[in-house]
């Protein structure tokens, strides 16, 4: 009883500031704001609408807030998610098998970009440099769909229809978030236990 008492002398001065708010008539409703699906407790973004694939309103950093150009922003994603599933398949393979020659014989993934010396680091930097000049315009314009180079050698998307292209996209869009996060965890695992093989 004597605690309710005290809790009731506390709390009557603080409700004294307590502000009630504007009035409101019984017409007036008050407008809401749509929410993340992938954050509920954000807000959503207002140029993610939905209308991109793999859309689900998660831009925590404001990147489309800042970015005018979201077509670039989602192929930079998508160019992001491909060389993340590309780093993942060589990081591992990088512990186990090797190119003839003893520059090529280190199996820390990490060491090993020294191992190899300068010339050969020169020479994956410059051909990813023409690589991006010869997408530059792809990238940037938005002339052709985000990611879509042209480069479909096994012809996985041939004879698809557009539901079916999508999913595909879709997969490709979650495979490669997914490796951006093991990369990640890949590269710290090798510099937490001094380059133990991942597996």
């Amino acid at each position: 009883m004597i605690a309710a008492i005290v809790f009731a002398a506390l709390a009557a001065p603080a409700l004294a500031f307590h502000s009630a708010g504007p009035a409101r008539t019984r017409g007036q409703v008050l407008e809401m704001k749509e929410m993340s699906k992938a954050l509920p407790f954000l807000e959503k973004p207002p140029k993610l609408d939905g209308s991109m694939i793999g859309d689900y309103g998660f831009d925590p950093l404001g990147f489309t807030n800042t970015v005018p150009n979201t077509h670039y922003v989602q192929s930079a994603e998508i160019k992001h998610g491909r060389v993340a599933m590309l780093a993942v398949v060589g990081f591992i393979l990088q512990q186990y098998i090797h190119l003839p020659g003893e520059a090529y014989t280190e199996s820390n993934p990490i060491k090993a970009i020294a191992t190899v010396g300068f010339v050969p680091n020169i020479q994956i930097l410059l051909g990813i440099g023409c690589l991006e000049l010869i997408s530059w315009d792809k990238t940037f314009s938005g002339s052709s769909p985000a990611g879509d180079f042209g480069f479909d050698p096994m012809n996985m998307l041939k004879g698809k229809s557009e539901a079916e292209i999508n999913t595909m996209k879709l997969k490709e869009l979650k495979n490669g978030r997914l490796a951006m996060f093991a990369i990640i965890g890949l590269i710290w695992q090798n510099l937490a236990f001094d380059g133990a093989p991942s597996l």
